[in-house]
């Protein structure tokens, strides 16, 4: 297995709600792709988050243009 779909497996733990700790006591990994893959993760929900609130902004800033 590819340290990339090694990384997107560890990933999709976290995603289903499994911890960190679940995550590295669980995988059978090197620490660095179980550091990668958790530190990939943390970026990705602060993106997720940082997009959710520019769209609700603009959904705001649109709705008060309408009346």
């Amino acid at each position: 297995m590819t340290e990339s779909n090694l990384k997107d497996q560890l990933k999709q733990l976290l995603k289903r709600g499994y911890s960190e700790i679940d995550v590295r006591n669980l995988a059978m990994a090197p620490a660095h792709i179980v550091d990668q893959a958790v530190t990939e993760y943390h970026s990705d929900l602060n993106l997720e988050e940082q997009t959710s609130k520019v769209q609700h902004n603009q959904a705001s800033f649109a709705m008060s243009l309408g009346g």
